[in-house]
């Protein structure tokens, strides 16, 4: 009886704390382009759909799966997709570190990247979709997840995990201080980094984060 709890007890939690692999880009395939790790002069095209830990490729009739740790970059349209590893998500109750490769969006890059993960949590059939943002310094091998509040877009965890980046921009770090910097103006202020040019506040709001 005791062997039949704990069992079922464990199913539960291993339900709860699932993550699926999700498609990262439509619910077709596109026609596109990508580049592997083992060989970045050569870009390969073909239609693909880009799943977090799966790229699947359609090319002269035969079907390619590919593994993050296989690929360097892949591009549809305007979008640009890289790997990262190393961050935390939620799992559950609680929340878990990507210890493995999974494809993010790339939305900056530079001396840092900018990368957004879309994942599903929860039990088949009753799942959540959560997004989390991610920064990248060049010279780092992992990636760290921005923590911002739900309802506001920001708050005090938000403005502590950014501050290490803009110490060096005094205009920047005003900004971030003043509550002026928000998740819908975080490309902004990465990309006013990255070309070490005027923070340009976007016209028109992206997406809020659900982490």
């Amino acid at each position: 009886m005791r062997l039949f709890l704990l069992t079922g007890l464990l199913c539960c939690a291993l339900s709860a704390q699932a993550q699926y692999n999700t498609g990262l880009f439509g619910s077709t395939a596109e026609e596109g382009s990508y580049i592997l790790v083992d060989n970045i002069r050569v870009r390969y095209t073909g239609k693909l759909k880009i799943f977090t830990k799966e790229l699947v490729v359609k090319e002269k009739g035969k079907t390619i799966h590919w593994h993050p740790d296989e690929v360097h970059s892949i591009r549809i349209g305007e979008r640009r997709y890289t790997t990262a590893r190393g961050f935390r998500t939620k799992s559950g109750f609680g929340s878990r570190v990507e210890e493995n490769n999974v494809f993010v969006e790339l939305l900056d890059s530079g001396k840092i990247s900018l990368m957004r993960y879309d994942y599903s949590v929860g039990a088949p059939g009753s799942s959540s979709q959560l997004t989390a943002y991610l920064l990248k310094e060049a010279d780092q091998d992992t990636a760290v997840t921005i923590p911002v509040s739900v309802y506001t877009g920001k708050g005090k965890r938000f403005r502590d995990a950014l501050a290490p980046y803009v110490m060096k921009r005094p205009d920047l770090v005003k900004l971030l201080e003043d509550g002026s910097i928000s998740i819908e103006s975080l490309p902004a202020l990465i990309h006013a980094l990255n070309t070490n040019s005027p923070f340009i506040r976007p016209t028109r709001p992206g997406s809020t984060l659900s982490e």
